[in-house]
């Protein structure tokens, strides 16, 4: 006796079509899930307009680094996600690290975003040279307020980003 199967078969497509337009199947967690809603609202707009970049992962970083600085730092510790008042201005800035499809070579780049912070922000620092392979963000008090501070894992190599005219500039940790 022979079967048909396009019945059974059809009704498995309407209900896996039913339960996906009804929000049954929730979307996979991607590798930034851990940045907040508002924040990757904005970098998902501002990437649109730059195809050539995505955002860093975990993935990108010295993982025995990651893994000694998310003892220290606690297991939420993110590399390539920070928040703080990094200008100074009292309302919350953000940053976040990408990596250039494109480059071998210094394909790190980092963009902060000041507040107030809408969906189409564009960004007030933009650094496409930067190498955070060893390394990341953390957000430290120095001089008046808080900083985003990037570097190396487990090292006084760093840098920080202090604010200068509008807009921002890197100073070494070790500097004057």
């Amino acid at each position: 006796m022979r079967r048909n199967f396009w019945p059974i078969f059809i009704i498995i497509i309407l209900v896996l079509l039913g339960a996906s337009l009804a929000g049954g199947y929730a979307p996979q967690k991607d590798s930034a899930s851990y940045i907040r809603t508002e924040h990757r609202a904005i970098i998902d707009h501002w990437l649109t307009r730059r195809p050539d970049l995505r955002l860093a992962t975990d993935a990108d970083t010295n993982q025995d680094g990651l893994a000694q600085t998310r003892k220290e730092k606690g297991k939420n510790y993110h590399p390539y996600y920070a928040v703080g008042d990094f200008n100074g201005d009292g309302k919350e800035d953000f940053a976040v690290a990408l990596i250039n499809k494109h480059k071998r070579q210094w394909k790190f780049a980092i963009a902060v975003f000041n507040g107030p912070i809408g969906t189409k922000s564009a960004s007030s620092f933009f650094d496409e040279k930067s190498d955070l392979s060893d390394g990341g963000f953390w957000v430290g008090s120095v001089g008046k307020g808080n900083r985003l501070i990037a570097g190396t894992f487990e090292s006084d190599d760093c840098i920080i980003l202090q604010p200068r005219r509008g807009g921002y500039v890197w100073k070494n940790c070790l500097g004057d």
